[in-house]
């Protein structure tokens, strides 16, 4: 209880949210036996009450969607919030990684992607605060898919204001999987991606042998000096 009455919550009473508790007949479910069952079944229109904004965005989202269209884990507001346990007043830096925790649960491709690119190794690894973080570009609550370029460069404009079409041609999450086959102009750009990181895999390869080689040819003629000598 101490926890939930730290948290950005605890200043609510429990009935606030859930009013059917104090119905008669209505007993309190084990905590224990509460799953993602449970979270799915709540009655999130009751989050429009403090959170209308909020609200209204996720309606338009891709999350929303998924849910209208009843697709496999489509994400409700308790799944991306801890709704009993929410941290307030956290600074840029402990919200951007704890989001990226989270969106990586249901987006783990995006996620190892976004960590090997510059904005999550600069933002979420060297804890630079003004880089950007999964909501930055996709939104917290919308959740764009930024498929199309126009949608892109706004995007990459709001940190980069001179940013022109050309710009959108960064690819953030350079994976394969989960593109469509349709895609044609990003696989292509994969697998330039690809052959250039065999190519520098190649080359540090060799610049590698050649300075092992060298070393032990050198250290094979001080040693033949040395019994020279003898």
């Amino acid at each position: 209880m101490g926890k939930f009455l730290s948290s950005s919550h605890g200043r609510l009473s429990c009935s606030e949210c859930h009013s059917d508790i104090e119905e008669k007949g209505v007993k309190h479910p084990d905590p224990k036996l509460l799953g993602r069952s449970s979270t799915l079944l709540y009655d999130y229109k009751k989050c429009e009450r403090c959170h209308p904004q909020e609200y209204q965005r996720y309606l338009k989202g891709a999350h929303a969607m998924a849910l209208v269209q009843r697709k496999k884990d489509a994400p409700t507001c308790g799944d991306c919030h801890v709704t009993h346990y929410v941290v307030s007043n956290q600074s840029r830096l402990e919200l951007g990684r704890w989001m990226t925790e989270m969106c990586g649960l249901c987006h783990p491709v995006a996620k190892k992607t976004y960590l090997e690119n510059y904005h999550g190794k600069t933002a979420a690894s060297l804890g630079h605060e003004a880089s950007a973080y999964c909501t930055d570009c996709h939104g917290a609550h919308t959740c764009l898919s930024l498929k199309k370029k126009e949608e892109v460069l706004k995007v990459c404009q709001k940190c980069h204001p001179n940013a022109q079409i050309r710009f959108t041609g960064f690819v953030v999450h350079a994976s394969e999987e989960g593109v469509k086959k349709e895609d044609v102009e990003k696989l292509k750009k994969l697998k330039v991606i690809r052959w250039i990181e065999i190519g520098f895999g190649i080359l540090v390869f060799m610049v590698l042998a050649f300075f092992y080689a060298h070393t032990l040819v050198w250290f094979l003629r001080k040693v033949h000096e040395w019994l020279k000598k003898d």
